[in-house]
């Protein structure tokens, strides 16, 4: 064990493993094991042993040997890029408990019960921890680490790190491959009518030029995104919906011969996730069908996914990803909610608070989504801009992964965003 960082804990349980897996394997490159004699641990993690040699972590909270997940009172100290989870009121050494802070926001405790859900049975930020130490936009997690590694170094310089390096990842949902077209006769017509009893006449006009061919669609931006990405040496996914028609699905059929084609263009170049839809909430079969759509069109085998409209539930969604064979999961994130709402701004398991399990399954959050500077905090396209550059110094400074969320409607510049937001999109790629 002369090569790996030693650790004496008071405790043993899974949520312990799952916690130092994440911290010392995964963001500090490290290995690690844990040893009996607290003289020998470079970490000493306990609530009554302490070694003057070692760097003590105080054990403030029973979260680690609990079970289940029944609504708790977390203490913490401090607001924003300074907040504390669970402090300890020892002020030597290290003052919070670092283990149990990080595993009570990665794990989404808060999520699993305790809170009102909003209309779509969704977690509302404003129920979040986070929240109330106006936090949302620093990835804490990831900043506490570091803080940790470099107490660690401070006190054994002869240990050596491996840390992942910075990442920007590009995510495009696809609720609606095009605007007008492929829609059929009788939505075409309803749509016209509909457009022509508001009084949207530049509707009706574009609406018209587009379905006899004089204009492209507006939301078929795919060409010419593609030649934007490949000046740039970054990750971009595309996440489809192919769900049957709802109130809230609303792309058309699967079948359609014209989408299937764009479809299989797009798996050529980039990685295609399945966009599980809204309804497969309720039915959880519709999932494993939509997933054998995307994986028929595509002759692959579709392995990642982010759930439309963002609805989830902790820990029936997750579960159910597991079962229909699903690896990565991009749906964490808020739409009115800049930010990290695990915390964090680096890929981590999800731990089944319900199976008490370490799972395979990896969630990908997301910091920053289209609709969030336009609707929700009525941003400017510069000010939407400058937003982003903040959050990405903040990823860049703590190693993490920097995932954005798009539409290739957002993309299109009509309609709500027709005041060019395209440009906060490819600015993101500048920077």
């Amino acid at each position: 064990m002369n090569d790996l960082l030693k650790i004496f804990s008071s405790i043993e349980s899974k949520r312990q493993t799952f916690v130092f897996d994440l911290v010392f394997k995964q963001l500090l490159g490290i290995g690690y094991g844990i040893v009996s004699d607290e003289d020998s641990a470079h970490i000493v993690y306990s609530n009554f042993k302490q070694n003057s040699l070692s760097l003590n972590i105080p054990l403030c909270s029973d979260l680690l040997t609990s079970k289940g997940f029944e609504p708790i009172k977390v203490p913490f100290k401090n607001s924003g890029a300074n907040t504390i989870l669970f402090p300890s009121e020892n002020n030597n050494g290290w003052n919070f408990d670092i283990f149990s802070a990080i595993f009570y926001l990665v794990s989404r405790y808060e999520e699993y019960k305790g809170f009102e859900p909003d209309a779509h049975k969704r977690f509302p930020p404003e129920a979040s921890i986070l929240h109330q130490t106006n936090s949302f936009e620093f990835p804490l997690v990831n900043s506490w680490v570091q803080k940790l590694k470099n107490e660690l170094l401070t006190k054994f310089p002869e240990l050596t790190f491996n840390e992942p390096k910075f990442k920007f990842i590009s995510t495009i949902d696809v609720d609606s491959t095009f605007q007008y077209k492929e829609k059929g006769f009788l939505w075409s017509i309803s749509g016209l009518v509909k457009d022509l009893v508001k009084g949207n006449f530049n509707d009706v006009k574009n609406r018209v030029k587009t379905l006899f061919g004089h204009k492209n669609d507006a939301f078929d931006v795919f060409n010419d995104l593609h030649k934007f990405h490949k000046n740039y040496n970054n990750d971009v996914i595309f996440f489809y919906l192919l769900g049957n028609y709802s109130p809230f699905d609303k792309n058309i059929s699967w079948k359609n011969k014209k989408q299937q084609n764009l479809i299989k263009t797009l798996s050529k170049n980039y990685e295609i996730g399945i966009h599980p839809s809204y309804l497969s909430n309720s039915k959880e079969d519709l999932l494993q069908i939509e997933k054998t759509r995307l994986e028929t069109i595509i002759n692959k085998k579709v392995e990642i996914s982010r759930q439309h409209f963002l609805v989830h539930q902790f820990p029936k969604t997750y579960q159910n990803l597991i079962k229909t064979g699903i690896k990565k999961d991009y749906t964490l994130g808020y739409t009115r909610q800049y930010g990290f709402r695990a915390g964090i701004a680096s890929p981590f398991n999800f731990y089944d608070l319900e199976k008490e399990e370490i799972t395979d399954l990896e969630l990908y959050p997301f910091c920053t989504m289209d609709i969030t500077p336009l609707h929700y905090f009525n941003l400017s396209i510069d000010e939407a801009i400058n937003k982003n550059k903040t959050l990405l110094k903040r990823v860049k400074e703590v190693n993490g992964v920097f995932i954005s969320l798009w539409h290739n409607e957002s993309l299109s510049d009509t309609g709500r965003w027709q005041q060019g937001w395209s440009k906060v999109y490819k600015q993101l790629f500048e920077n």
